[in-house]
């Protein structure tokens, strides 16, 4: 390796490296709270309480430190933490990079091919772990190498303290020790006598020491709790609780997880994995035993990453990904002292611009409030005293922080049906509503019996539970209107168990069987086609909720044409076609409707119409006669 360090001429290059990726990442990261577990982390920032395991203490500090700035919103100021830290992991491609190749040029833009990969710039601009995890993943790497490089303890040093920062930040780490252990080896490791030992050991467990942070955070709703005992600690921190993920789901699963993968993998680096090839000839060249280490890294994390049956699990590749840009970044000794240099490094810079002029577009996420828009429509159409139950995580979240934060009266209670099964979080629950006692002994025995129970035997009896115990809490709570937002919003609800579901905007309300009683009119509340269409947006989840806005009015629609009102129920299918323009099953009723009521040549234009969108469809039979009696 060339021992090569930065000349002052060229500490532009290690400039741009961060602040080119930074500043992206700056005008493109969300101003408010995004989906998912970024919604916790931005819930457990504000409130200081835990989020789910392992907790992630390093995450956590850092963020409750940057929630004293005051500077910017709270939402964007902790979102820029993973902005901040994803340019830092693209300085440290460019110090890595550059100490291989010696080519401050190349290293540049095996920077940028990396800032401006697709997962990385995801995670660059909402909060999440996963920016952190790179970036510490990085400067482990980083450490390791320098100790090779110069066999200083104090880089030995420095990559104990970062590899034990890691273990603080995501415990996926683990599976990249074996990388780590062979580039740790070399005769310099002989040499350390045993208060150098003692020390690495001691900066080693610096970072684990944080978990003991945890025990003083606020175990109050709406953030998890349950840490009464050292054992309960110790499960938490370890993620006890999702180790039935693993290996779960099956053959169908890891099938439809592989014959994903190449899609996932192209739109990473896109054109430019062509490089991967050249870099990866010339590394095995020059340093086999990192080429080695970095590949069999790869494919252990990668391999678990497929293996862990989560539905969020894009992350877990970020440092699979980071080692890959290794290799594309090593492509560059093969085109130097050639003729043709200029035209690759010309070629190069062009395909980026185009990843960029690609991309923008649907990476940037800077004008984005569609959680804080759904938490504040389903919270106003809810009447008061209203308890909600719902299966969408980012709901869940969302309508805590509007709760906490903007503090509008006659508020829900909400009830998180992933958490049903935990009996800590009935004990929170039975605070604000009634909890039958049977309730807490069906979640006690799911974790009393876990150990005989296999894989996918424990998943499939947590489900069963945790529709037990909401029927028990719904018959409890008779007193009280409850609601359900579902995650699934593609059907139409009309029963669950021993209730009808009477749809009321966003949500349905639970209705005894046999029920009769006509509800209120149906009102939205949400934000109009002018604010959400689906052509107005790239993000899968600002889409999801264009889709959910379309499928509500549609289903207004539909029951208004059951009450004869034709008119209102065209209105409502076009609503629904503002919100999504393309949404067939609004445009089969608005055929269906006009067919029913007369109107021949609209019928015919609308039947036509869905017939082309869903040639496959199970409803293709039933328009098909329409349209033969419009012909006849």
């Amino acid at each position: 390796m060339p021992k090569r360090p930065l000349r002052n001429q060229n500490l532009i290059f290690a400039f741009l490296a961060f602040f080119a990726p930074f500043t992206l990442y700056f005008l493109t990261t969300c101003r408010d709270i995004y989906w998912l577990d970024s919604a916790e982390f931005a819930l457990a920032t504000r409130t200081g309480g835990l989020v789910h395991p392992p907790g992630y203490p390093l995450l956590l500090n850092l963020l409750s430190f940057v929630s004293l700035l005051p500077v910017l919103t709270l939402p964007f100021r902790i979102n820029l933490v993973s902005a901040f830290v994803a340019a830092g992991s693209c300085f440290l491609l460019f110090l890595i990079i550059n100490r291989l190749t010696g080519d401050e040029k190349f290293a540049l833009l095996g920077a940028f091919i990396w800032a401006l990969s697709f997962e990385l710039w995801q995670q660059a601009t909402a909060i999440e772990v996963y920016a952190l995890q790179v970036f510490l993943f990085a400067l482990t790497l980083w450490g390791l190498l320098r100790w090779r490089e110069t066999s200083s303890p104090s880089y030995l040093y420095f990559f104990s303290f970062s590899f034990g920062l890691t273990l603080a930040n995501h415990l996926f780490i683990i599976v990249w020790i074996p990388t780590f252990l062979i580039l740790l080896h070399t005769p310099a490791l002989k040499n350390l006598h045993r208060r150098q030992w003692l020390l690495l050991f001691l900066l080693l467990l610096l970072g684990p020491l944080l978990y003991l942070s945890l025990l003083f955070r606020s175990q109050n709703p709406p953030g998890w709790a349950g840490i009464d005992s050292t054992n309960d600690f110790f499960r938490y921190i370890t993620a006890a609780v999702y180790r039935y993920r693993f290996l779960a789901g099956g053959t169908d699963y890891l099938t439809h997880q592989v014959s994903s993968l190449p899609l996932t993998l192209f739109k990473q680096f896109t054109v430019l994995w062509l490089l991967l090839i050249p870099g990866g000839v010339w590394l095995i060249r020059k340093d086999k035993r990192l080429f080695f280490a970095l590949l069999i890294g790869t494919v252990l994390a990668g391999s678990a990453a497929l293996l862990y049956n989560i539905p969020d699990k894009e992350g877990y590749f970020l440092p699979v990904y980071f080692c890959l840009a290794i290799f594309i970044g090593s492509a560059a000794p093969l085109f130097q002292a050639k003729k043709g240099q200029t035209g690759i490094l010309a070629i190069i810079i062009i395909a980026l611009i185009g990843v960029i002029l690609w991309n923008y577009p649907r990476q940037n996420r800077s004008h984005l409030t569609a959680l804080s828009d759904l938490a504040r429509a389903v919270s106003t159409e809810l009447p008061a005293h209203a308890v909600i139950f719902t299966d969408d995580y980012s709901l869940f979240q969302a309508l805590n922080w509007h709760k906490i934060v903007e503090k509008p009266d006659n508020f829900p209670t909400i009830i998180s049906e992933h958490h049903l099964v935990f009996p800590w979080y009935l004990k929170q629950l039975s605070k604000t509503v009634p909890v039958p006692e049977h309730c807490f002994d069906l979640a006690r025995t799911l974790w009393e019996n876990r150990a005989r129970l296999s894989k996918t035997q424990f998943g499939t009896l947590a489900s069963q539970r945790v529709q037990e115990i909401k029927q028990h809490l719904l018959l409890n709570l008779a007193d009280h209107p409850c609601f359900y937002f579902p995650q699934d919003f593609s059907q139409s609800l009309e029963r669950w168990q021993n209730f009808q579901l009477q749809l009321h905007g966003l949500t349905y309300q639970f209705r005894p069987l046999g029920d009769s009683t006509i509800g209120p009119e149906i009102k939205f509340t949400f934000p109009g086609p002018e604010r959400y269409s689906t052509n107005k947006f790239y993000d899968p989840y600002a889409e999801d909720l264009c889709r959910r806005f379309a499928a509500t009015a549609n289903r207004r629609g539909m029951l208004r044409y059951a009450s004869g009102d034709d008119t209102g129920a065209i209105a409502d299918f076009n609503l629904a076609l503002k919100y999504y323009p393309d949404y067939s099953a609004a445009i089969e009723n608005k055929g269906l409707v006009f067919a029913m009521t007369g109107k021949k040549d609209s019928a015919r234009f609308y039947l036509t119409k869905f017939i082309k969108l869903e040639p496959n469809s199970p409803e293709i039979n039933k328009v098909k006669v329409f349209l033969n009696n419009l012909n006849d």
